[in-house]
């Protein structure tokens, strides 16, 4: 059975937001995208390194910051924020969906790299900062993953 946690329930129950709440600077986004069909392209180097590439390229493209990320065999998990009026986590978390899945296809991966929309959750305390980064950064040790291979496990 998978774990749960209080910052990403078993069944994501988060509707979206109007869309002009995603683009606050003042707000910190935690978002877990996973992969389609909870497959796990990202055991494939080649896929990880990819994702992990165009997210560091992809968020300097749309003014975001990345504070914290883990890519897992499953699925991503992102510490974001706009870094401008004008910016917006979800313009972004999009684009990047897309840019990587056609990235996957030229790589040779078939049909759907991620599943439609994601679970985000706005931060509301400060110290939930360090609490959710941790979180995101120790992922690979929780679920038992070798640090060693590219997982993407770091802190921009």
């Amino acid at each position: 059975m998978r774990e749960r946690s209080k910052w990403f329930p078993l069944k994501p129950r988060n509707k979206r937001l109007p869309r002009e709440t995603y683009a606050n600077p003042a707000i910190v986004w935690f978002f877990t995208i996973r992969a389609y069909l909870f497959q796990s392209p990202f055991e494939r180097d080649d896929l990880n390194r990819t994702v992990i590439d165009t997210l560091r390229e992809t968020h300097d493209t749309y003014r975001c910051n990345v504070f914290a990320y883990c890519l897992m065999p499953d699925h991503l998990h992102l510490l974001t924020s706009p870094r401008e009026d004008g910016a917006s986590v979800l313009t972004f978390t999009e684009r990047f969906k897309g840019k990587t899945t056609n990235q996957s296809w030229a790589l040779g991966w078939k049909g759907t790299l991620w599943q439609p929309g994601s679970y985000d959750h706005g931060l509301r305390k400060e110290d939930d900062f360090r609490e959710i980064a941790e979180y995101i950064l120790e992922n690979p040790v929780r679920k038992n993953w070798p640090l060693h291979r590219n997982n993407g496990h770091g802190a921009e």
